[in-house]
C-alpha cells in the first residue's frame, strides 16, 4: 500500500531560490487538499529522503522513489538549472529525458514544475512535460518564455502561485532581501551529481563475478 498520496521531488531548505519556493508551495497545496505527502530532495536538506534524481539514471532513481513510497498515485517533479538535467552534453540530456518520461508515466497523475530555465535541448523538455498531465510555472512571463523558447503548446503550461522562501520579514521588500530576492538563485553554484552508465555498472558486476570465481577456484 502507498505510504502517501503524492510524492514531491525537488529542492528543499536550506537551499534558497525559486526551485525551493516552487517545491514548498507544491507541498502546501497537497496538504491543503487533504493529501498525505512524501518528500524527496535532490540534495541533503529538509526532506526526509535524498535521492539524486539527475543525469542518465534519473528515470531509474525516480522509480526508486516511487517504490520507496509504496507506489503513490501522484508525482510532483521540480525542474531547475542542474537537476534533473545535470549534463550539458547531447546524449546525457537525451538519456535523462527518455528515462524520466518512462518513470513519470508509472504515476497515475504527474505535474512537472519548471521553476527556472533548465537551459536544455527543447526536445528534451518537451518529452518530459508531455509525459506528465500538467506543467506549471510561477508567472505569466515564465509561461510565455517557456512556450517561446521550448516550443511547448500554450495550453500545456499553467501558472500556479508560488510563496516566497523564506517569508520576508514585515517591511522588507524583495529587492532588499539579498540572496532570496527573485532571480538571485540563478547565480548559485550547482553541485554536479555523480552518475554511472549502464555499461559501467555491467563492467563492475562482471569484474566482481570474475573476482568471486577466482577466489572459489583458489579455495578461499
Amino acid at each position: 500500500m502507498p505510504v502517501c498520496d503524492v510524492v514531491v521531488v525537488g529542492s528543499y531548505p536550506p537551499v534558497p531560490g525559486p526551485a525551493t519556493e516552487a517545491t514548498l508551495s507544491a507541498v502546501r497545496r497537497a496538504w491543503d487538499s487533504g493529501s498525505t505527502v512524501g518528500m524527496a530532495s535532490y540534495r541533503t536538506g529538509a526532506a526526509p529522503v535524498r535521492v539524486p534524481v539527475a543525469g542518465p539514471l534519473a528515470g531509474w532513481r525516480l522509480e526508486q522513489v516511487r517504490r520507496h513510497f509504496g507506489g503513490p498515485a501522484q508525482l510532483v517533479l521540480t525542474i531547475q538549472r542542474g537537476v534533473p538535467f545535470s549534463d550539458d552534453r547531447l546524449w546525457p540530456q537525451l538519456a535523462t529525458a527518455a528515462g524520466l518520461a518512462v518513470a513519470i508515466r508509472r504515476f497515475r497523475q504527474a505535474t512537472v514544475i519548471v521553476a527556472e530555465d533548465p537551459r536544455i535541448m527543447p526536445a528534451c523538455l518537451r518529452v518530459v512535460v508531455y509525459s506528465s498531465r500538467q506543467c506549471t510555472v510561477a508567472t505569466d512571463a515564465d509561461a510565455s518564455s517557456l512556450v517561446a523558447r521550448y516550443g511547448l503548446r500554450p495550453g500545456a503550461v499553467a501558472v500556479t502561485e508560488v510563496e516566497p522562501y523564506p517569508p520576508l520579514p514585515p517591511g522588507v521588500a524583495p529587492e532588499d532581501a539579498g540572496i532570496y530576492r527573485p532571480g538571485a538563485g540563478t547565480g548559485l553554484t550547482v553541485v554536479e551529481l555523480p552518475t554511472t552508465t549502464l555499461a559501467q555498472r555491467a563492467r563492475a558486476r562482471a569484474h566482481r563475478a570474475r573476482a568471486g570465481l577466482v577466489r572459489r577456484l583458489l579455495g578461499h
